[in-house]
């Protein structure tokens, strides 16, 4: 049985619209509020049918600040980087200021990346809105099952990536967990193992992400038929 907060969808351009449709929504009620709205983007393929749809949508841009939740020690420019793919698919030629584009500087390396991350993120109190991807083992961000983290840092390095390459960067659970609504974005097959476990109860970097509010958007393809309603 899924919860209330879990939200199937038969494909990702339904998925993707609707979550668009969720974040321009919270995006106007912050700017209206206090004058601009925050967002953490995800890495990785989930996210990138949003990406297109927010690229045609309508909003004050110009108000909007946004954070990435991880990112991978590559060069700049090299397409498996996060910020590569969120520029490709949406930002570039965007009307957001590249003022308000705060990504993680992981060609400072590694200590040096994490220092200046960590001061942009202290003019920050709580995140609007946190989007979150998930990998086939769970992980979300480069945060991995069975990997200790240092505690009470809002960003962690990552040394020993079970996923190429190695040497990551990342957004802390704590951190993240500052967030006025987590939005958690799932779809394909590969993912129905980590579905599973999860749904069975088990802890999975995923499911420490909760924030104040939490939904699911998930593909039915990510959950097996058991979860299907017939």
């Amino acid at each position: 049985m899924l919860k209330n907060n879990w939200i199937v969808f038969d494909d990702k351009k339904s998925l993707s619209e609707s979550l668009a449709k969720n974040v321009l929504k919270i995006s106007e009620q912050s700017i209206k509020n206090k004058g601009y709205f925050s967002i953490v983007l995800a890495g990785g393929k989930s996210p990138i049918e949003l990406y297109k749809v927010l690229k045609k949508s309508s909003s004050d841009w110009e108000r909007w600040h946004i954070y990435i939740g991880d990112e991978r020690f590559l060069p700049v420019k090299d397409v498996e980087r996060n910020d590569y793919i969120i520029e490709k698919f949406w930002l570039n030629d965007s009307l957001v200021p590249r003022d308000n584009i705060f990504f993680i500087k992981a060609e400072l390396g590694m200590l040096d990346a994490k220092k200046d991350y960590e001061s942009t993120l202290k003019e920050v109190e709580k995140f609007d809105v946190v989007l979150l991807s998930m990998g086939e083992d769970g992980h979300t961000v480069s945060l991995f099952p069975n990997h200790s983290y240092t505690k009470n840092d809002d960003v962690v390095l990552v040394y020993n990536s079970p996923k190429i390459p190695k040497e990551r960067i990342s957004m802390s659970y704590s951190r993240l967990n500052k967030a006025k609504n987590v939005f958690k974005i799932i779809m394909g097959e590969s993912k129905q193992e980590a579905i599973n476990l999860w749904l069975q109860g088990n802890r999975l970097p995923i499911n420490q992400i909760n924030g104040d509010n939490e939904k699911v958007y998930i593909c039915k393809d990510a959950l097996t038929k058991n979860f299907l309603k017939v």
